[in-house]
């Protein structure tokens, strides 16, 4: 079933019913038969998929008001000093190295480039 960009694919009741391009949650990595529901990412590349056993831990925490959420954590008021590393020139290329590493291994794909690069970067940086 297609909700605007999403796919929503309910579990088949097909007991033992194995088929070569079984899709998994791109976070928890149970195939789409042992969920309830799987979620596609509304664009083709790179494709993920969030089952709804993982939404339901997305949801406990942005509810949950004693998790700080990442906007608060990033603001910085008048007087307080940013973590060094943050200033540093190369953050932002270490950040990005980190979500093309994180996302590689959550698709399920060989990381180690990704993670070489990550490494390089922060050992340029004297992480």
């Amino acid at each position: 079933m297609r909700v605007g960009a999403f796919e929503i694919r309910r579990r088949e009741t097909q007991a033992g019913a194995t088929r070569a391009g079984v899709l998994s949650c791109s976070f928890c990595h149970k195939s789409e038969d042992s969920v309830g529901k799987l979620i596609s990412s509304p664009s083709d590349y790179p494709r993920a998929y969030i089952c709804d056993e993982c939404i339901a831990v997305c949801a406990t925490v942005l509810e949950d008001p004693r998790v700080p959420s990442v906007a608060d954590a990033m603001v910085v008021t008048p007087g307080e000093e940013t973590h060094p590393l943050l200033a540093h020139p190369l953050a932002s290329s270490l950040f990005t190295a980190m979500e093309r590493w994180i996302r590689c291994e959550a698709l399920g794909g060989d990381a180690a480039q990704e993670f070489a690069e990550f490494r390089s970067i922060a050992a340029r940086m004297g992480v």
